[in-house]
C-alpha cells in the first residue's frame, strides 16, 4: 500500500493524545494576549519616546511601523515552515523571541537599538498567526470556527487595554517609559515554554469526513495504529503539489486560483490600515488635542479600543457562527457589513472637536466594536477555502499582504498627512494636534470601508471555493 502523503510510516510505537482543544485554545489565547501588549507599549508610551529622540509624526510612523514590515516579510516563510513542522514549535519559539526583543527594547539606550528591537519583535511575532490559525482550525470544524478564533483574538483587546490601563502607570511608577517593556518580557518566556509542549491534531482532522483530531487521539504528524477497516474516511484528497514539501512555486499558484483571497487580502489590508493608525495615533490625538495627560489617555484609549474589542469579538464569533450555518457565504457577508458600519461610526468619532470627548469616545467605540467583528471571520473564511496541508502558508500570505499595505503603511501614510498638514498652521502645538486629527479623520473611515469592498467581493466566491476544496484533487 503506498505510503500516506501527510503521515510517516509508522513506526510501532503508541502516540499520546493531542492537548485537548479547550486547554490549547486557552493557552493560545494567553499567548495571544502578550503578542497584543508588547505590541501596544510603544503606542501607550509614544510621547515620551518622541520627546526623547527628537520625532516628528512621520518619524513616529515608520517606528511603529518597524515591526509590522518586518512581520509580514518574514510571516510568508514562517507560514510555510508551519506547514512542514509541529506548529507548537513555530509559535512557541516565536513567543520566545518576541519576549526577548521586547525586553531589549527597554534595556536598549539608543534610537537605532530601540528599532532594531521593534524589528526582532516583528520577526517573532510573525510565527504566530499562521501557526496558531492552522492549528486551531485542526480543532474545530467550520461551523464553530468563528467562535473559537474570537476567544482566540480577545487576546487583541483584552491585551491593548492592559497595556493602556498599565503600561502609563508603570512608565510613571517608574519614571521611565523602559520600565514596561522589561516587565512585559517576563511571563512571555513562562507561556513559551507551555506552548511548545503542546500535542496537536493531525491536519485536517476536523473538515467534513475527517476523525476529529481533538478525540481520536491522532497527533498532528503520528501514525495511525487503528486497522484500516476501522479507520475513518479520509479528509479533503490532495494532490502531489498541494502537501508540505511539494514545489513552492505550485503552492503559491495553488493559492492564488482560490478566487476568494484576493477579497480577503484586500478587507485584511485595510482593516489593518484602520486598526494600526488608531493603535498608533489615538493616545498621542487625546493628549494633543483633547488636552489629557498620558494615564489618562491610556484609560480612554482603553475603553475605545479595549473593551469595546472584547465585546465585538465575543459577540461577532457568535453572530458569525450562526450565519455560517446558514451558507458559507453569509458569514462574510456579515462582517461586510459590520465594516460598513465601522467606517460610519469612526468617521462621527473622530471628528469631534474639541470640548466633545464623549462624541469620540461613544462614537468611536461603536465604530472599533464593529471593526474587530471582521477578526472572528478572517482565519475562519480562509480555513474554509484552503486545504489543510497549505493554511499556515496562506494565512502568511494573507498576514504578509495586510501588514505591508495596511498595518506598515497606516502609521506611516497618517504620520505624513499629519505633518503636512501641521506645516501650514502659526501655532506648533496647535498645528501637531490638529493634523494628526484630520489625518485620523480621513484616513481611518476609508481604510473600512475599503475592507468592507473587499469582504463583499470575496462573498461571491466562497461557496464555489469552498467545494472545490472539499472535492477529490484530480
Amino acid at each position: 500500500m503506498a505510503r500516506s502523503l501527510t503521515r510517516p510510516e509508522s513506526s510501532g510505537r503508541p502516540t499520546a493524545a493531542p492537548s485537548p482543544a479547550g486547554y490549547v485554545l486557552g493557552l493560545l489565547f494567553v499567548g495571544n494576549l502578550l503578542n497584543f501588549y508588547d505590541r501596544a507599549l510603544p503606542s501607550v508610551v509614544l510621547e515620551p519616546i518622541k520627546e526623547e529622540f527628537g520625532l516628528d509624526d512621520t518619524q513616529v510612523g515608520i517606528l511603529a511601523s518597524a515591526f509590522v514590515l518586518v512581520a509580514a516579510l518574514a510571516g510568508v516563510p514562517l507560514g510555510r515552515l508551519a506547514d512542514r513542522v509541529p506548529r507548537a514549535a513555530v509559535a512557541g519559539w516565536g513567543l520566545f523571541v518576541w519576549s526577548a526583543f521586547t525586553a531589549a527594547g527597554g534595556a536598549l539606550t539608543s534610537f537605532w537599538g530601540f528599532f532594531g528591537s521593534r524589528v526582532g519583535v516583528g520577526v517573532g511575532e510573525a510565527s504566530y498567526a499562521p501557526a496558531t490559525g492552522s492549528l486551531l482550525s485542526d480543532l474545530y470544524p467550520s461551523e464553530r470556527r468563528s467562535r473559537a478564533h474570537s476567544l482566540f483574538m480577545l487576546g487583541f483587546p483584552i491585551g491593548t487595554l492592559l497595556a493602556f490601563l498599565t503600561a502609563g502607570g508603570l512608565a510613571v511608577a517608574f519614571d521611565s517609559w523602559r520600565a514596561p517593556f522589561l516587565i512585559a518580557a517576563v511571563p512571555g518566556f513562562a507561556v513559551a515554554l507551555l506552548v511548545l509542549r503542546i500535542r496537536e491534531p493531525r491536519r485536517g482532522a476536523a473538515e467534513p469526513g475527517a476523525a476529529d483530531g481533538a478525540a481520536d487521539g491522532a497527533a498532528d504528524g503520528a501514525p495511525d495504529h487503528r486497522p484500516p477497516a476501522d479507520r475513518p474516511a479520509a479528509g479533503p484528497a490532495r494532490s502531489r503539489d498541494s502537501v508540505p514539501g511539494g514545489r513552492r512555486g505550485s503552492t503559491l499558484r495553488a493559492l492564488l486560483k482560490v478566487r476568494s483571497m484576493y477579497g480577503m487580502l484586500l478587507a485584511f489590508a485595510g482593516y489593518n490600515f484602520a486598526a494600526y493608525a488608531i493603535g498608533t495615533f489615538l493616545t498621542p490625538v487625546l493628549q494633543r488635542y483633547h488636552g489629557l495627560s498620558l494615564v489618562g489617555a491610556g484609560l480612554v484609549g482603553g475603553i475605545v479600543v479595549g473593551l469595546t474589542g472584547l465585546v465585538g469579538l465575543v459577540a461577532g464569533g457568535r453572530l458569525l457562527d450562526r450565519a455560517a450555518r446558514r451558507s458559507p457565504e453569509a458569514r462574510v457577508r456579515v462582517s461586510a457589513f459590520c465594516l460598513l458600519g465601522a467606517a460610519a461610526f469612526s468617521l462621527a468619532g473622530l471628528s469631534a472637536g474639541r470640548g466633545a470627548l464623549w462624541q469620540l469616545v461613544v462614537f468611536l467605540s461603536v465604530g472599533y466594536l464593529l471593526g474587530i467583528v471582521y477578526l472572528a471571520a478572517a482565519v475562519p473564511v480562509v480555513s474554509d477555502v484552503i486545504r489543510p496541508e497549505q493554511r499556515s502558508g496562506a494565512l502568511g500570505l494573507l498576514f504578509a499582504v495586510g501588514y505591508l499595505l495596511g498595518g506598515a503603511g497606516g502609521p506611516v501614510l497618517v504620520g505624513m498627512v499629519s505633518d503636512a498638514l501641521a506645516g501650514g498652521a502659526q501655532s506648533a502645538s496647535l498645528a501637531s494636534a490638529q493634523g494628526l486629527r484630520t489625518a485620523l479623520t480621513v484616513t481611518v473611515p476609508l481604510a473600512f470601508g475599503v475592507a468592507a469592498i473587499g469582504m463583499l467581493l470575496a462573498a461571491g466566491s466562497v461557496r464555489g471555493d469552498r467545494e472545490a476544496m472539499l472535492a477529490p484533487a484530480p
